[in-house]
């Protein structure tokens, strides 16, 4: 993620008003291409639905598709992305570039397998029209190939193109949304989610296109050479996954209460609930966008030094003096995070109080959205030192706190939500404040012994143990060679 601050940084350096404007959506779309897309659209398409007078089951059931699309498409992906981003990293710093698209090809080739049979699985007994559930699943499909296809995006240096692709899918699914609602006697739902497959075709297609003219055509047979990573690196596949099964962990336990509401006798959700959810962590895109292009490149340059000098034999007064010097920024730039982000926190507290009454939502929603909204600023700060202990190379360290993430909020929640109406929401608050300290703790005891886990982490005679991916990849080696 480093390469994409320093390249985004350099939109920064013109000045005037407008360029910072770009620069900064740039970030935004680069970093959150994905989730920008989704929101953009679907918030378009439910206004359509509102102004269009749509029936309210009907717009209910492309709810509650969406909802379940767009977060177990999440979770499924989670693992894998961090998992193929170590392996991006370290076969560019190999300089094996002929390795990298055949990789994406083989990893897609296993994560869709994965994800088609969950996805059959879960619509098998749904009594929904075949034509919904087809446009359903390919959608499911299509976020997935995005979130990882965003993990290669971010070698490629053209993020003008990169954002004119999204921009390209969004207007067209906006654009087909309208024709199919307002000139076709398409069902409604089914039109809407058309729409959306047709437009997310068009953004993968374009960035497809993209990699393959940045990395060229030529490439190697290396389809699968990634699964060593899960031997190497197991813990970074469970980090991500059960971060992201944490940040939703409590909307399944209200699936489980009674706000929830069933729909077409095929999603479970609680809308009283993830509507809210889902504009509080809207407010958290800031502290992202800020991440990506000001806390990697500042910190990101006396992180370099800091172990240049190590590798480079300096010697221990200027290796103490850069390690100081990297802890200064460091906390600089997480204290400076930390007030950019309240401010936008703030911000949102105040714009619900106004406009969330105004689009339909009750007050209970709003008494949740309150409590979401100070639960994601903490949730910002989570993610970000948990990208921080990675970067130390602390896994072990990342995978207790996104653990103790994920562990908390189910209990925190299933004990708030047994409770009464008036504490809904302050599970996850509550799981946040305390997911934070011991992330800050983590954090502030690593740094403090960074020397010691520098020198003496490593083993003095290292022997490389193949697991049993690195067999099967060798196995598959010597038979190709035979």
């Amino acid at each position: 993620m480093a390469g994409i601050g320093f390249e985004l940084k350099k939109l920064f350096k013109p000045t005037g008003f407008l360029s910072k404007v770009r620069a900064i959506a740039y970030s935004a779309l680069v970093s959150l291409g994905p989730f920008i897309l989704c929101t953009a659209t679907i918030v378009t398409l439910i206004i359509f639905l509102n102004i269009m007078k749509i029936p309210y089951k009907e717009r209910e059931l492309f709810i509650a598709t969406i909802v379940y699309v767009f977060i177990f498409s999440q979770i499924i992906s989670s693992g894998f992305k961090m998992i193929i981003t170590r392996y991006i990293a370290d076969t560019l710093y190999e300089e094996n570039y002929k390795d990298i698209l055949p990789s994406l090809s083989g990893l897609l080739s296993i994560v869709v397998f994965i994800s088609s049979v969950c996805a059959i699985a879960f619509y098998w007994y749904s009594p929904l029209p075949f034509y919904i559930k087809f446009t359903s699943y390919v959608l499911f499909i299509e976020l997935i190939i995005i979130f990882i296809m965003m993990e290669y995006l971010s070698t490629v240096k053209d993020y003008i193109k990169i954002v004119k692709s999204f921009l390209s899918g969004v207007i067209a699914s906006i654009l087909l949304s309208f024709i199919f609602l307002k000139f076709t006697n398409l069902d409604t739902v089914f039109g809407l989610l058309l729409a959306l497959d047709i437009g997310f075709l068009l953004i993968i297609s374009f960035l497809t296109g993209y990699l393959k003219n940045f990395y060229g055509e030529t490439a190697s047979k290396k389809y699968f050479n990634f699964l060593e990573y899960f031997d190497k690196f197991p813990s970074l596949f469970f980090v991500s996954l059960f971060y992201t099964l944490g940040l939703y962990s409590h909307n399944f336990v209200f699936w489980t209460s009674n706000l929830s509401v069933k729909v077409a006798d095929t999603y479970v959700y609680a809308p009283v609930y993830d509507v809210p959810t889902f504009y509080a962590l809207l407010s958290i895109m800031p502290s992202m966008v800020m991440f990506v292009v000001s806390t990697e490149t500042s910190f990101y340059e006396k992180y370099r030094n800091y172990y240049s000098l190590i590798t480079g034999k300096g010697n221990f007064a200027d290796i103490e003096n850069a390690r100081k010097d990297m802890v200064r920024v460091l906390w600089s730039e997480v204290r400076n995070l930390v007030e950019f982000q309240l401010f936008f926190t703030l911000l949102f507290l105040a714009g619900g109080y106004y406009i969330l009454p105004r689009i339909g939502l009750a007050q209970l929603s709003i008494d949740i959205f309150n409590l979401l909204t100070l639960g994601a600023f903490m949730n910002s700060l989570i993610l970000v030192i948990i990208l921080l202990l990675l970067y130390f190379e602390d896994r072990s360290g990342a995978l207790f706190v996104s653990t103790a993430f994920l562990i908390s909020n189910v209990v925190f929640t299933y004990l708030t939500v047994n409770y009464s109406e008036s504490v809904y929401g302050l599970g996850y608050f509550a799981s946040t404040l305390f997911s934070v300290v011991i992330a800050l703790i983590e954090l502030l005891v690593y740094v403090k012994n960074i020397n010691y886990h520098t020198f003496c982490g490593q083993p003095i005679l290292y022997k490389e143990k193949k697991g049993i991916f690195g067999k099967l990849i060798s196995s598959l080696s010597r038979d190709k060679n035979n």
